[in-house]
């Protein structure tokens, strides 16, 4: 599923390409899903402790989806001296005796950022949902208005092998500027497209269609910082 290449890198949980890809394994393996929710005490959350170790026999790396908590207070880290729950870049779930692995190295990242990490009640999820949906809608009138930003598209859709915009479906990936002077919020409309993932690859160039109605190149890798709502 990877590249063979990640396997002779040094940690590829230092990988921030290889931490979001390794999510988008947890979240198409139904089993994986099923570990997390049955284990974690905040299921909302999303994975974030990423763990390469060897167990005495291979070594093994992933993201750790249950377990023992480390403290009690901290809903998000799991205690890697108790046996604890990883699935690996195969979608393969393993149980990994924690007393017995060495060669421990972790990453916690806190994935969802933001107000998204904040969520405290369903109503107030519901409510941003919402408003994810009416920006949504939004920036679709700002698509359909721009003949360029329509251009950009629909060159990505061909290549999908979709209809045209609007017959074919409309851009998902809503991103926010955070350190930018009245951040803007803007759909990806062009770039790298990773066809394994069924995802942009951030980490490169690409093209945003803005709420202000503009086109905007980020250039992937910047100083500033780019979340994915």
């Amino acid at each position: 599923m990877f590249d063979q290449n990640y396997h002779e890198q040094k940690s590829e949980i230092h990988d921030p390409k290889w931490r979001r890809a390794i999510l988008t394994v947890f979240h198409s393996t139904e089993r994986a899903r099923n570990v997390w929710e049955n284990r974690c005490s905040n299921p909302a959350l999303t994975p974030c402790q990423f763990v390469s170790c060897t167990d005495g026999t291979r070594d093994l790396i992933g993201v750790v989806i249950g377990g023992t908590m480390a403290d009690a207070e901290d809903t998000k880290l799991w205690d890697l001296e108790c046996a604890f729950t990883m699935l690996t870049e195969d979608a393969e779930i393993l149980i990994v005796k924690g007393w017995h692995a060495t060669a421990v190295e972790q990453v916690v990242e806190d994935i969802t950022g933001g107000i998204e990490a904040m969520k405290s009640n369903e109503q107030t999820y519901r409510d941003d949902v919402l408003d994810l949906l009416v920006i949504k809608a939004g920036l679709a009138q700002q698509l359909d208005q721009s003949p360029a930003a329509k251009a950009f598209w629909d060159i990505h859709l061909e290549r999908l092998g979709a209809a045209k915009w609007p017959e074919g479906p409309l851009p998902q990936c809503l991103v926010r500027f955070d350190e930018r002077t009245g951040a803007k919020l803007g759909l990806v409309i062009s770039g790298v497209w990773v066809e394994r993932l069924g995802d942009w690859d951030l980490n490169e160039p690409f093209l945003v269609l803005s709420t202000d109605g503009e086109i905007q190149r980020c250039e992937g890798r910047v100083v500033e910082q780019v979340s994915v709502l």
